[in-house]
Parts: structure tokens; sequence; C-alpha cells
């Protein structure tokens, strides 16, 4: 059986795009860390073996 109670509109155009750069900068943030992290990583190994 259908449920009479209405289903709220969907969000602005405006809205969506929030969510999508949101995102799209957390996954940049988490991006740029890890690299972060693996350069490091690299270049302590790099000291280690040439010191």
């Amino acid at each position: 059986m259908q449920s009479t109670e209405a289903h709220p509109p969907p969000p602005p155009r405006a809205d969506r795009w929030r969510g999508y750069r949101r995102l799209a900068a957390t996954n940049f943030v988490r991006g740029a860390s890890y690299a972060c992290g693996t350069a490091v990583i690299g270049l302590v190994t790099w000291w280690v073996q040439n010191r």
C-alpha cells in the first residue's frame, strides 16, 4: 500500500553541486596527504641509504 506522506522535493541544483564539491575537496585532501606521506617515506629511505 502506498503511503500518503509527501516526499520532500529534490534539492536545488546548487545544493547538489555543493555536495559534489565537498566530496571532491575531501578526496583531493586525502590524495594530497597520501602523496606527502609517500614522499616523506621515500626521502627518509633515500637519506638513510645515502648516509
